[in-house]
């Protein structure tokens, strides 16, 4: 799979600062060269698993500050969507995921969440959480789906050159289609709220910046574990 680039639709949203420091984290940069070791990848597996299961959550506290019963609707289709309910397939993501990990032969158990997993995760529902709606919209639609076919297709890219099969990963492969269409549905209501109140960018801005920062510290981590002499992860009782 080719490594696919932010739309530049939205530039407007994305600051290139944000970007730069995803483009250049060491471990996608590694994905996209072919050059990241099966342990880095088995690593980003194991701890994007213990983020990435408790996405609905993060979809449903950010609904839980929607006022507008129009866009609640749009929100729940991204909602049914992930359970398996909507056109992305008939199967809960949680489920695709955990088949995506057992046909490679990974345990997600053999690894203790990490601290910046586990920070990740907490900002998420952190601006989720936020009564402030658009706080929840940066981190989810421009902190989340917005970059995950950037993410993904260079973790794809790396997997494959890795020597894993594409057909092994469903998972990854429907969200690169399936995210876009989803950020697009939440960037309608940004484009809606900023024309209503053009000062509420400063929340949009604050809860994309503190997740796209969590993400970039999380990604660094798998890196910095598999580095020769690096310290074992501390052991974390992973929450929500």
């Amino acid at each position: 799979m080719n490594v696919i680039q932010i739309d530049k639709t939205w530039s407007t949203y994305l600051s290139p600062r944000w970007l730069e420091g995803l483009v250049g984290a060491p471990f996608l940069r590694r994905c996209r060269e072919g050059a990241a070791t099966q342990e880095e990848l088995h690593t980003y597996l194991r701890q994007q698993g213990y983020y990435s299961r408790h996405f609905t959550r993060y979809l449903c506290a950010l609904m839980g500050n929607v006022s507008d019963d129009r866009d609640r609707l749009a929100l729940t289709q991204n909602l049914f969507e992930e359970m398996g309910l909507g056109d992305m397939g008939n199967v809960p993501h949680s489920r695709l995921y955990r088949q995506m990990l057992a046909d490679m032969g990974v345990r997600q158990e053999d690894q203790p969440i990490f601290p910046e997993t586990q920070a990740l995760i907490d900002t998420m529902l952190e601006c989720c959480r936020d009564r402030r709606f658009m706080v929840g919209l940066g981190a989810l639609c421009l902190g989340a789906e917005a970059i995950v076919p950037l993410l993904y297709s260079a973790v794809v890219r790396g997997l494959e050159r890795s020597g894993e099969p594409l057909e092994r990963m469903t998972f990854f492969t429907i969200h690169i289609a399936g995210d876009d269409e989803h950020a697009l549905t939440m960037r309608r209501i940004i484009q809606r709220e900023l024309e209503r109140d053009p000062a509420s960018r400063v929340d949009l801005d604050y809860g994309a910046a503190k997740a796209i920062s969590a993400r970039i510290r999380f990604l660094h981590a798998v890196e910095a574990r598999c580095a020769p002499g690096a310290e074992p992860a501390v052991l974390l009782e992973a929450r929500g």
